[in-house]
Protein backbone atom coordinates (compact mmCIF):
# COMPACT_ATOMS: atom_id res chain seq x y z
CA UNK A 1 0.00 0.00 0.00
CA UNK A 2 2.81 2.43 0.87
CA UNK A 3 4.62 1.81 -2.42
CA UNK A 4 1.49 2.57 -4.44
CA UNK A 5 0.13 5.53 -2.47
CA UNK A 6 3.16 7.16 -0.85
CA UNK A 7 5.90 6.84 -3.47
CA UNK A 8 9.21 8.22 -2.20
CA UNK A 9 7.72 8.94 1.24
CA UNK A 10 7.06 5.27 1.98
CA UNK A 11 8.73 3.35 4.76
CA UNK A 12 10.92 0.38 3.95
CA UNK A 13 13.33 -2.21 5.29
CA UNK A 14 16.39 -3.18 3.20
CA UNK A 15 18.07 -6.47 4.03
CA UNK A 16 21.73 -6.54 2.97
CA UNK A 17 23.11 -10.06 2.74
CA UNK A 18 26.54 -11.59 2.16
CA UNK A 19 27.42 -14.29 -0.40
CA UNK A 20 26.06 -16.98 1.95
CA UNK A 21 22.69 -15.15 2.06
CA UNK A 22 23.21 -14.23 5.74
CA UNK A 23 21.81 -10.83 6.60
CA UNK A 24 24.73 -8.62 7.66
CA UNK A 25 23.07 -5.20 7.64
CA UNK A 26 19.54 -3.83 7.80
CA UNK A 27 18.44 -0.33 6.80
CA UNK A 28 15.08 0.81 8.15
CA UNK A 29 13.09 3.90 7.25
CA UNK A 30 9.79 4.24 9.07
CA UNK A 31 6.86 5.86 7.34
CA UNK A 32 6.25 9.44 8.47
CA UNK A 33 3.08 11.08 7.23
CA UNK A 34 4.47 14.62 7.04
CA UNK A 35 8.15 13.94 6.36
CA UNK A 36 10.11 15.58 3.61
CA UNK A 37 9.50 19.29 4.00
CA UNK A 38 12.91 20.97 4.03
CA UNK A 39 11.69 23.89 6.16
CA UNK A 40 10.38 21.88 9.10
CA UNK A 41 12.74 18.87 9.00
CA UNK A 42 14.09 19.66 12.49
CA UNK A 43 10.64 19.09 14.05
CA UNK A 44 10.14 15.73 15.75
CA UNK A 45 8.44 13.76 12.95
CA UNK A 46 8.95 15.97 9.91
CA UNK A 47 12.41 14.96 8.73
CA UNK A 48 13.33 11.79 6.87
CA UNK A 49 15.44 9.43 8.94
CA UNK A 50 17.13 6.08 8.30
CA UNK A 51 18.28 3.64 10.97
CA UNK A 52 21.22 1.32 10.30
CA UNK A 53 21.62 -2.05 12.03
CA UNK A 54 24.74 -4.19 11.65
CA UNK A 55 24.29 -6.99 12.44
CA UNK A 56 20.46 -6.82 12.42
CA UNK A 57 19.17 -5.85 15.84
CA UNK A 58 22.32 -3.85 16.71
CA UNK A 59 21.85 -0.16 15.83
CA UNK A 60 25.10 1.40 14.58
CA UNK A 61 23.88 4.73 13.25
CA UNK A 62 21.29 7.04 11.79
CA UNK A 63 21.04 9.47 8.89
CA UNK A 64 18.64 12.37 9.39
CA UNK A 65 17.41 15.14 7.15
CA UNK A 66 18.07 18.60 8.60
CA UNK A 67 16.22 21.85 8.09
CA UNK A 68 17.51 23.69 5.03
CA UNK A 69 16.43 26.50 2.77
CA UNK A 70 18.92 26.40 -0.08
CA UNK A 71 21.08 23.25 -0.08
CA UNK A 72 20.09 19.76 1.17
CA UNK A 73 21.59 18.95 4.57
CA UNK A 74 21.79 15.68 6.49
CA UNK A 75 23.40 14.55 9.72
CA UNK A 76 25.17 11.20 9.98
CA UNK A 77 24.81 10.05 13.59
CA UNK A 78 26.19 7.22 15.70
CA UNK A 79 24.02 4.82 17.73
CA UNK A 80 23.67 7.41 20.51
CA UNK A 81 22.35 9.97 17.94
CA UNK A 82 25.49 12.12 18.22
CA UNK A 83 26.41 13.77 14.92
CA UNK A 84 29.65 12.32 13.58
CA UNK A 85 29.50 13.71 10.02
CA UNK A 86 27.43 16.25 8.11
CA UNK A 87 26.36 16.10 4.48
CA UNK A 88 25.97 19.29 2.44
CA UNK A 89 24.44 19.10 -1.02
CA UNK A 90 24.66 21.50 -3.94
CA UNK A 91 22.24 24.39 -4.41
CA UNK A 92 21.29 23.32 -7.95
CA UNK A 93 20.24 19.68 -8.19
CA UNK A 94 18.52 19.28 -11.54
CA UNK A 95 19.82 21.88 -13.98
CA UNK A 96 23.22 20.35 -14.56
CA UNK A 97 24.67 17.82 -16.99
CA UNK A 98 27.49 16.64 -14.78
CA UNK A 99 28.10 14.69 -11.58
CA UNK A 100 26.42 16.10 -8.47
CA UNK A 101 28.51 16.04 -5.29
CA UNK A 102 27.26 15.92 -1.71
CA UNK A 103 30.15 16.89 0.56
CA UNK A 104 30.83 14.74 3.61
CA UNK A 105 32.03 17.18 6.27
CA UNK A 106 33.29 17.01 9.83
CA UNK A 107 30.62 17.87 12.45
CA UNK A 108 32.01 21.40 12.84
CA UNK A 109 31.94 21.90 9.03
CA UNK A 110 35.65 22.86 8.95
CA UNK A 111 36.84 20.23 6.49
CA UNK A 112 35.58 17.90 3.78
CA UNK A 113 36.42 14.23 4.45
CA UNK A 114 34.63 12.61 1.52
CA UNK A 115 31.69 12.87 -0.83
CA UNK A 116 28.65 11.11 -2.15
CA UNK A 117 28.35 11.62 -5.90
CA UNK A 118 25.33 11.14 -8.13
CA UNK A 119 27.00 10.25 -11.40
CA UNK A 120 25.70 11.81 -14.61
CA UNK A 121 24.42 9.03 -16.86
CA UNK A 122 24.10 10.99 -20.08
CA UNK A 123 21.08 12.71 -21.63
CA UNK A 124 19.42 9.55 -22.91
CA UNK A 125 19.60 7.56 -19.69
CA UNK A 126 18.69 10.54 -17.47
CA UNK A 127 15.61 11.38 -19.57
CA UNK A 128 14.35 7.90 -20.43
CA UNK A 129 15.11 5.77 -17.36
CA UNK A 130 14.85 6.09 -13.60
CA UNK A 131 18.26 4.46 -13.08
CA UNK A 132 20.84 6.35 -11.00
CA UNK A 133 24.46 5.56 -10.15
CA UNK A 134 26.13 6.86 -7.00
CA UNK A 135 29.64 6.60 -5.62
CA UNK A 136 30.90 7.26 -2.11
CA UNK A 137 34.42 8.29 -1.11
CA UNK A 138 35.61 8.46 2.49
CA UNK A 139 38.85 8.07 4.45
CA UNK A 140 40.17 4.52 4.62
CA UNK A 141 40.49 4.73 8.41
CA UNK A 142 36.87 5.81 8.94
CA UNK A 143 35.03 3.59 11.44
CA UNK A 144 33.20 0.71 9.73
CA UNK A 145 29.95 1.73 11.48
CA UNK A 146 30.25 5.22 9.99
CA UNK A 147 30.91 3.67 6.56
CA UNK A 148 27.73 1.58 6.85
CA UNK A 149 25.77 4.65 7.89
CA UNK A 150 27.16 6.60 4.91
CA UNK A 151 25.89 3.84 2.60
CA UNK A 152 22.43 4.24 4.15
CA UNK A 153 22.72 8.03 3.82
CA UNK A 154 23.24 7.53 0.09
CA UNK A 155 19.94 5.64 -0.07
CA UNK A 156 18.22 8.39 1.91
CA UNK A 157 19.50 11.01 -0.57
CA UNK A 158 18.17 8.92 -3.46
CA UNK A 159 14.71 8.72 -1.88
CA UNK A 160 14.60 12.33 -0.68
CA UNK A 161 15.74 14.03 -3.86
CA UNK A 162 15.76 11.76 -6.91
CA UNK A 163 12.86 9.36 -6.35
CA UNK A 164 9.78 10.90 -7.91
CA UNK A 165 6.15 10.61 -6.92
CA UNK A 166 4.28 8.56 -9.50
CA UNK A 167 1.99 10.69 -11.62
CA UNK A 168 -1.45 9.02 -11.52
CA UNK A 169 -3.24 11.63 -13.64
CA UNK A 170 -3.32 9.37 -16.74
Amino acid sequence: MHRICCGPHRGFVLHIVDNAQQEVMRIVRNFKCCAGCCWCADCADCGFEIQVEAPPGNIVGYAKQRQYFWMPELDVQNAEKETILKIRGPCCLFCTMEDIDYKVMTPDLTSEVGKITKQWGGCFRECITKADNFSITFPQDLDVKAKATLMATNILIEFMIYEQQKNNNN
